[in-house]
């Protein structure tokens, strides 16, 4: 009869190890089917890069501090690789009478990346190699870049310039 106790003791014990590993198996799989949602519950909502969807403060205060006033501001049209969005800014002292003259252009373009930034910027240097004598400065702050133009003459693309760089934004030459 002792043979037939063990055989039913080991019998017992094999089931209990077998029912403890596939109990051990079913946590598991439930862990792992939880744990993205635990991930995707717990990330915070906004991302890590500006989103260009509304005014930007930096535009506004560039125009207090050179004497303009933000006479219009639309969504651009992005065709650029990464580039999220866009905002075209016209800025001048007087919204009753733009003329070219007096206009101070600022296009606002967020990008998803510094690296699809840096791409775009390189992308621009070699298509409009005369910017510069075009009355345009370029702005980085972030993941956005900022281009002023005007006419050339116009100084107030230059004191936009100095408020951004004030704001932090860097200049890219």
């Amino acid at each position: 009869m002792s043979k037939n106790n063990k055989s039913e003791s080991d019998q017992a014990s094999k089931k209990s190890e077998s029912s403890n590993k596939a109990f051990t198996i079913i946590i598991i799989l439930c862990f792992l089917g939880v744990m993205p949602i635990l991930i995707w519950a717990s990330l915070p909502d906004s991302s890590s890069h500006t989103s260009v969807s509304s005014s930007s403060p930096m535009v506004k205060s560039a125009a207090a501090a050179a004497g303009l006033q933000i006479c219009t501001q639309e969504n651009y049209p992005v065709n650029v690789p990464g580039g999220q969005s866009a905002i075209l800014y016209q800025l001048s002292p007087d919204c009753s009478a733009l003329t070219s003259a007096n206009t101070v252009n600022v296009l606002v373009v967020g990008f998803i990346s510094t690296d699809a930034m840096n791409a775009a910027i390189a992308t621009a240097r070699n298509t409009y190699q005369n910017w510069k004598t075009l009355n345009t400065e370029v702005y980085t702050s972030e993941y956005t870049v900022l281009i002023v133009q005007g006419s050339p003459g116009n100084e107030d693309v230059q004191k936009i310039g100095a408020s951004f760089e004030g704001d932090g934004a860097v200049q890219v030459i």
